[in-house]
C-alpha cells in the first residue's frame, strides 16, 4: 500500500450507513456477508494469540462489570453488540466523590451516585447487548479522535489482501468517528498520521496491514463466505495500534471521499470479480 462540553442529552438521529456493502459475489454467486454481532467476533480473534495485544479488555455489560471496569481503568466505552454506524455509544468517565460524567452522542450528562449512572446509561441503551471496553486514549488532530479504516477482501480461493486504508476524523463534540453520524471527515491516512499527536513509527503501516491480514484470516476461516473486511483500528498517543471493530458491510462510499480515488476504483474492483 502507499502512504497513504455542554450538560444535555439529545437524541442523535438516525444515520444509514451510506454506500454500506449488501450482497457480493461469490464464486458466481451472490451472497449476502455474515450477520454477526462484535461479541461473536471477538471471541473468534481471541482465539489467535498474535491479536491479544491489540484487543480491548471487553467484557459484556452488568453493572457489576461496568464498576469493575471503570474501578480499572477510568473511563469506558459502551457499546451494542449488534449494529454498526456508531449508533448507541456510550462513554463513563469516573470523577470525584461518586460523581460520573456519561458522554452520549455529542451530549455530556454529570451524575451523582452509581444508582443514577446506571439507571440513566441504561435508558440511552438501544435494545441490543452492550459491551464494555476501556475508553482507549486514540489519537488525536485538533482535539478530535480519529481512527483507521482498512479495507481487507479475497476472491474465492486466493488470500486476503489490502485494497485500502483512510483516516475517520471525529466530528466537534463527539467520541464516534462514524463520519456521517459525528459529521466527521475522512483524510488519507498518511495525512491524519502526519497531523496527530501520535508517536508515530516508521513500520505503523506495515502493523497495520499485518494486522489487518491476520485478523481477515482469522475471522474468514471462521466464516467462509466472508469475502470483505472494514477493519477500524484506533492508534493511541503512543502509536499502538487496538482493534476497535471488524465491519462486515463496510461503507465502501468513504473511500469516494478521497481525493485520490485509486483505491475506491480498486475496492469496487475486487467486490464485483
Amino acid at each position: 500500500m502507499g502512504s497513504a462540553s455542554r450538560v444535555c442529552r439529545r437524541r442523535e438521529p438516525h444515520h444509514r450507513n451510506p454506500g454500506a456493502s449488501s450482497d457480493y459475489q461469490w464464486g458466481g454467486k451472490s451472497i449476502k456477508p455474515p450477520n454477526v454481532g462484535k461479541w461473536s467476533k471477538h471471541l473468534v480473534l481471541l482465539q489467535d494469540e498474535k491479536l491479544h495485544p491489540y484487543l480491548p479488555d471487553t467484557v459484556r455489560f452488568s453493572p457489576e462489570a461496568l464498576w469493575s471496569h471503570l474501578e480499572k481503568y477510568g473511563a469506558v466505552i459502551l457499546k451494542p453488540s449488534g449494529g454498526g454506524g456508531g449508533a448507541g455509544i456510550i462513554k463513563l468517565t469516573q470523577l470525584e466523590d461518586e460523581k460520573f460524567l456519561v458522554h452520549s452522542g455529542s451530549g455530556k450528562k454529570t451524575l451523582d451516585g452509581r444508582t443514577a449512572a446506571v439507571a440513566y446509561i441504561r435508558s440511552l441503551f438501544r435494545p441490543k447487548p452492550y459491551l464494555i471496553q476501556p475508553y482507549l486514549s486514540l489519537g488525536q488532530i485538533q482535539g478530535r479522535p480519529f481512527d483507521v479504516r482498512v479495507m481487507i477482501q479475497r476472491k474465492k480461493g486466493q488470500p486476503w489482501v489490502v485494497t485500502g486504508w483512510l483516516a475517520k476524523l471525529a466530528g466537534p463534540g463527539y467520541i464516534v468517528t462514524n463520519v456521517a453520524r459525528s459529521r466527521g471527515k475522512v483524510l488519507p491516512l498518511g495525512t491524519a498520521l502526519a497531523q496527530s499527536n501520535c508517536q508515530v513509527v516508521p513500520e505503523l503501516r506495515e502493523t497495520l496491514q499485518e494486522l489487518a491480514l491476520t485478523v481477515g484470516y482469522r475471522l474468514g476461516k471462521k466464516y467462509p463466505t466472508l469475502r470483505m473486511v472494514g477493519l477500524d483500528v484506533g492508534i493511541d498517543v503512543s502509536g499502538h495500534p487496538w482493534i476497535i471493530e471488524a465491519n462486515f458491510r463496510p461503507a465502501i462510499s468513504l473511500f469516494q471521499k478521497l481525493p485520490d480515488r485509486r483505491m475506491y476504483r480498486q475496492i469496487i474492483g475486487h467486490r464485483s470479480s
